[in-house]
């Protein structure tokens, strides 16, 4: 007896689901690499509740969005300041102990922010945040070692998909400031220090994980202190355009919770809301990124994904109301980030194993120091010129990022695609 439907279509949609699945999940997924993703869990859900509340909850204690850009260049600065020699020292002194420096700085940095009432408190919070995550430079590496290949594109996106798809969850913690509000009787200040006192133990179990899942790993140390790495040129390259491409996009989105809230009165639970769609279709581009790539190419699919965020966000100033600026803001991120993926996996790749550490440094140096730079303009821009200003600009620096990276890129895109 025939139950209706189509074997063809049946036979189809299970092709479509299991190519799907190639394209996310690894070859290999061993349990250091499984630990590690636990870690990125609890990372990317802490990371979401502070992507909602914490801006809106500095903000509330009476900062403006020039003290705002101040105070988040903070962390930026001391990660850019000090991420080199954290690499340098990695690749001598092995993973396991930056990890646990992390740690500690994390800790730190915690007590120091929900203690903070001063500019010079949350300044002091947020240079350890940045000790914190210069000496996170071994986490790329660390992943990146229990993979080897094509696999590793699919694994950065495997990563990216958890990470991001944890921190749209983490998203939805804009809501329960409100209801802490209304039906526990705490003050809005009150309601975001418990909400952010919560997610910042993630911070800290976070690195546990991560901990763990470097334990047996056999690995390569370096010896001497030779800055000059063979691998110098790509790495040149990826960070140079990396910066330019960091310092665009952080214009706006630095301090975007401030923007959204000043343009449309967006408060946390909506600004929740919206983060948490937006890092849906964030993780959704990051598992798919390698499938993409394998169709497109890497390179067409990195400066594709780049220049269509440019085009996003260059919009978004002429949104009439907060849900077009929330399409718009959507799309931005699942093109913006669908390169992430790919170019991490082109940097470990073309890098010999004995300097990762080393290298990420300075890839780092590129991801954090166009955030001194953009946090301070954006809001000086916002002030002095217009609220959309940093859109347009950062837009139009984007689109010359997109450029750059299909220029520059080719000859290793061609080497990898050669070596599988």
């Amino acid at each position: 007896m025939k139950t209706g439907g189509s074997p063809g279509l049946f036979n189809a949609i299970q092709k479509t689901g299991l190519s799907l699945i190639d394209d996310v999940i690894p070859s290999k997924l061993n349990a250091n690499a499984r630990y590690f993703l636990v870690g990125g869990l609890m990372n990317g859900v802490s990371n979401g509740v502070f992507n909602a509340v914490m801006m809106l909850y500095i903000a509330a204690l009476g900062f403006n969005a020039q003290g705002l850009g101040v105070i988040f260049m903070m962390n930026p600065l001391s990660s850019t300041v000090l991420v080199i020699p954290a690499g340098v020292l990695a690749d001598r002194i092995g993973k396991r102990i930056m990890i646990i420096i992390s740690t500690v700085a994390v800790l730190f940095a915690m007590i120091v922010f929900f203690m903070a009432g001063s500019t010079e408190m949350f300044a002091l919070s947020f240079l350890l945040i940045g000790v914190s995550n210069a000496a996170a430079t071994v986490y790329t590496p660390l992943y990146s070692s229990f993979f080897e290949g094509h696999d590793m594109d699919r694994a950065f996106g495997l990563y990216g998909l958890l990470n991001i798809a944890a921190m749209s969850l983490g998203s939805l913690g804009g809501f329960i400031p409100p209801y802490l509000t209304d039906f526990m009787g705490l003050t809005l200040v009150e309601a975001y220090r418990v909400t952010m006192i919560a997610a910042g133990s993630l911070f800290v179990v976070q690195n546990v994980c991560y901990y763990i899942s470097a334990l047996g790993l056999s690995e390569t140390l370096s010896k001497g202190f030779s800055f000059v790495l063979k691998s110098r040129w790509v790495v040149l390259k990826i960070c140079g355009i990396g910066l330019l491409a960091n310092m665009a996009g952080g214009l706006l989105f630095s301090l975007f919770p401030y923007y959204v809230n000043r343009k449309f009165g967006v408060e946390s639970a909506a600004l929740g809301a919206m983060f948490f769609v937006s890092n849906l279709a964030n993780a959704l581009s990051k598992g798919v990124a390698a499938g993409v790539a394998r169709r497109l190419g890497g390179l067409r699919s990195i400066a594709l994904g780049v220049a269509l965020s440019a085009v996003f966000m260059m919009l978004m100033p002429f949104s009439p109301g907060v849900g077009v600026l929330t399409i718009l803001f959507i799309l931005r991120s699942g093109t913006r980030f669908m390169s992430d993926p790919l170019l991490t996996s082109v940097f470990m790749r073309s890098v010999s194993e004995d300097e990762k550490s080393t290298a990420n440094s300075i890839r780092m140096i590129s991801m954090n120091g166009g955030g001194i730079v953009a946090p301070v303009l954006g809001g000086a821009m916002m002030e002095q010129l217009s609220l959309d200003s940093p859109a347009y600009l950062g837009g139009a620096l984007t689109l010359v990022s997109a450029a750059l990276y299909s220029l520059l890129l080719r000859d290793e895109s061609k080497l990898l695609e050669r070596k599988g």
